[in-house]
């Protein structure tokens, strides 16, 4: 089975948001274990974004890309084939190093892995 988180987030001038996850159904992992795939884009230069899982860094801090649309695969991949368990929970954290508000386009898509326990 396949699931998958996508929004919009306005992020303001010099800030940041601590997780662009908090609040969305599946921001915390609903299956035993799964294959995880980033992809964002945003309005302009100047965002910053970092992936992390279950309270591990998955990315180093990246530059978004400023495609300015609805993230598309393969062009706009940030992190593809992370690993995650059941309950971990899923945080992008984004900083705009800009003047002004820019948005935020993001999408994660949750593949469950065939694992086998016991």
């Amino acid at each position: 089975m396949k699931v998958f988180m996508m929004f919009n987030n306005s992020v303001a001038a010099n800030s940041t948001i601590q997780n662009v996850c908090s609040g969305q159904r599946f921001e915390r992992i609903p299956f035993q274990a799964v294959i995880g795939t980033l992809m964002c884009t945003g309005s302009a230069a100047g965002l910053l974004a970092e992936l992390n899982v279950g309270g591990q860094s998955v990315s180093a801090p990246f530059e978004v890309n400023s495609n300015n649309r609805v993230p598309l695969v393969p062009d706009d991949l940030a992190c593809h084939g992370w690993e995650a368990l059941q309950g971990q929970l899923v945080q992008v954290s984004v900083t705009n190093t800009t003047a002004g508000a820019l948005t935020f386009r993001w999408k994660i898509e949750l593949e469950e892995a065939q694992v086998q326990v016991g």
